[in-house]
């Protein structure tokens, strides 16, 4: 390993921007090192620095390019960023992103704003997949999005479906009435939503505070568990849902007055 001038940098980095995984990339700091191998080389942006990957723009006080063809995209301090094609913007304190896969992983203080959808989601870890448009949240996660907030420990927003699934103490509000249960999935677009296990929440509009009720019922006294799964709530289902392997089940479970 050695290091490169940044001329040198420069020219190496400008030749892989054009060939690069098909995807151009371009960048700009106020200063810039290198390091060269037989297997991998690291470019590293320092102060202001940005990285521009087709319209997906990456913004922070430090961001550095490894892996071949420069594939793997470290960026620390102050990150913040948008995809000006596909609708998102985001902040966080750290974030790992994969060219290949395109996979990001937004660290601390994470939030994920879906501007097309008018969805804002915050948590302590954000893992994004462009091209499933699958977002798994973990960490004080939350959401907001018109009518509807929720609180949760884990979500998976499918954001292509507008659906919300959510483990881990999960709470969700719309407008007056609040829902609880071991999981709720939530359609954000119609605001239908299904709880699973011990169910409890309180309508506004009634005026009723129904107790936990028992796991396997909905808040509507209708058999639940159509609406979300035990496998499409968690952590192994997040690893599914980000590669694109599995595909949400719809039922009948629902809190409709």
């Amino acid at each position: 390993m050695k290091r490169l001038p940044v001329f040198l940098a420069c020219i190496l980095f400008c030749a892989v921007s054009l060939t690069g995984l098909e995807k151009t990339i371009s960048f700009s700091a106020d200063s810039m090192s290198g390091t060269s191998g037989k297997k991998d080389s690291i470019t590293v942006l320092e102060g202001n620095a940005s990285v521009l990957v087709e319209t997906l723009k990456i913004t922070g006080d430090r961001i550095e390019l490894s892996g071949k063809d420069f594939r793997f995209v470290l960026a620390e301090g102050n990150i913040t960023g948008s995809d000006s094609e596909k609708g998102f913007s985001f902040t966080a304190d750290r974030l790992m992103y994969d060219r290949e896969t395109e996979i990001a992983s937004f660290q601390g203080n994470a939030v994920l704003r879906d501007t097309e959808n008018e969805v804002e989601t915050s948590a302590g870890i954000i893992s994004y997949n462009q091209k499933t448009e699958v977002a798994f949240l973990q960490i004080d996660v939350r959401l907001k999005r018109k009518n509807i907030e929720s609180v949760s420990g884990f979500a998976l927003y499918r954001r292509t479906l507008s659906r919300l699934e959510l483990s881990g103490s999960p709470k969700v509000t719309r407008g007056g009435d609040v829902f609880s249960a071991d999981r709720i999935a939530v359609d954000l677009e119609t605001e239908y939503i299904s709880l699973d296990g011990s169910v409890s929440g309180t309508l506004e509009s009634t005026a009723e505070s129904p107790s936990s009720g028992e796991a396997g019922e909905s808040s509507a006294g209708e058999p639940a568990g159509s609406g979300m799964t035990e496998s499409s709530a968690g952590e192994l289902a997040a690893d599914d849902a980000l590669s694109g392997n599995d595909t949400p089940e719809t039922g009948e479970g629902t809190d409709d007055e």
